[in-house]
């Protein structure tokens, strides 16, 4: 299914009756054009995620335990084909669709991006079997050693690139489809540099008591701003219960896209598809959750488009006032689009088998078996980002020198 926002999807007669795509995307007469995002995230784009909800009840905020809970494999690197086989995990082929022709090559290798921001006094997060690489590493506004609630077993930039080593080897059906292939070595607990240890007492990589209150205030700040945005079109999929389950591609319009979300009441689902977000250079968009829905992922895959648009140029985005997971997502691929819940009510990113390049911004943030580097929503694509992740098959390899 390809979606426009350049123009609006009119019903199309089926004799006497109108038939409406089951995913429709309609402009909203006499509302806003695209324009520019009106906020900052200087800030916010250094983390890969972000966990801002307390231990316990807290400062009008409740308690959601664990800020950041990450199981198995690695943050800020991909090493790893595209989408993963069983032997390397998470076991992505055939659980997923094809990376389609249409959507940027997803990078593989190292990003050095994978820095964990815990913003709360009474923040905690725990790793287990984890390797972050990364420029900051974890930061957390609560102290160490109460700051960790029990890592175990991960490395910080562990030279001998644990949990695994990879060499790609390009594309495995070149014109078909832009899966990628790639050899490597399983690196156990054991034969990491024992120097790089995470866990306590060594800490490697992890600072407490950081301020976190420019990263917070960022954040309020963006909450009200995309919150006053006026809509530039609607994604409407109300008609089919709140579910994309066909391959669709959305084109946007040049500058900010501003785009509410229509369920009919029904939580988001997207299942067994890919969704391709494209777009000309310079173009972006904020996918407004609706208050009453989660956006839910099973065995699918959000992507961006290869037209122009650069990775970090996409935002879905939820100020639901719940506990809820608010996004929660089963066997994905993720590229160049984040994810924020930002209502400081519990709200919490659950994933579960993905890889790619995100970014996530939740009070309670829970990963199981992934493969994540960093791309982070902003407000205006830094220059040649594109070619330093989304061209071709692989990161750099060698650690990137950004300034903190």
């Amino acid at each position: 299914m390809q979606i426009s926002f350049n123009r609006p999807i009119r019903a199309m007669r089926s004799g006497s009756r109108s038939v409406v795509p089951a995913a429709a995307l309609l402009l909203a007469a006499g509302t806003a054009s695209a324009g520019v995002v009106p906020f900052s995230t200087s800030e916010i784009n250094h983390w890969l995620l972000v966990g801002m909800g307390p231990v316990n009840s807290s400062g009008g905020q409740p308690g959601i335990g664990q800020a950041v809970n990450v199981n198995n494999f690695e943050l800020g690197a991909n090493k790893a084909p595209v989408p993963a086989p069983s032997s390397f995990g998470p076991g992505l082929l055939g659980n997923v669709p094809n990376i389609p022709l249409n959507a940027m090559p997803v990078g593989s290798g190292i990003c050095y991006r994978g820095n964990v921001a815990v913003t709360h006094p009474n923040g905690v997060f725990n790793l287990q079997d984890v390797g972050v690489y990364g420029n900051r590493g974890v930061w957390t506004q609560r102290a160490l050693p109460s700051a960790d609630a029990g890592t175990q077993n991960s490395f910080y930039n562990d030279p001998n690139h644990f949990p695994n080593t990879f060499n790609p080897t390009g594309f495995t059906n070149p014109g078909v489809h832009n899966n990628t292939g790639g050899t490597g070595s399983v690196v156990n607990p054991g034969a990491a540099v024992q120097s790089t240890r995470m866990d306590a007492p060594n800490f490697a990589g992890v600072t407490g008591g950081v301020d976190h209150s420019a990263l917070r205030g960022e954040i309020a700040s963006a909450r009200t701003a995309i919150n006053g945005l006026a809509q530039t079109g609607t994604l409407n999929v109300s008609g089919s219960g709140g579910t994309i389950n066909s391959h669709t591609t959305i084109t946007l319009g040049p500058g900010l896209n501003v785009i509410d979300i229509v369920t009919g009441g029904n939580d988001f689902l997207l299942q067994n598809a890919n969704l391709v977000i494209d777009g000309p250079a310079g173009s972006g968009a904020i996918f407004r959750v609706p208050g009453n829905a989660n956006f839910l992922v099973s065995q699918a895959n959000i992507l961006i488009g290869n037209g122009g648009i650069d990775l970090g140029s996409v935002l879905f985005y939820s100020d639901r006032q719940t506990n809820n997971q608010h996004f929660n997502f089963n066997n994905t691929v993720i590229h160049g689009v984040a994810f924020w819940t930002v209502g400081l009510a519990g709200g919490e990113i659950n994933i579960n088998n993905a890889q790619g390049c995100t970014q996530l911004i939740a009070d309670k943030i829970t990963l199981n078996d992934v493969r994540f580097c960093q791309c982070g929503f902003v407000p205006v694509p830094a220059p040649g980002a594109a070619g330093l992740l989304g061209l071709g098959a692989l990161w750099a390899i060698r650690r990137r020198r950004t300034p903190r």
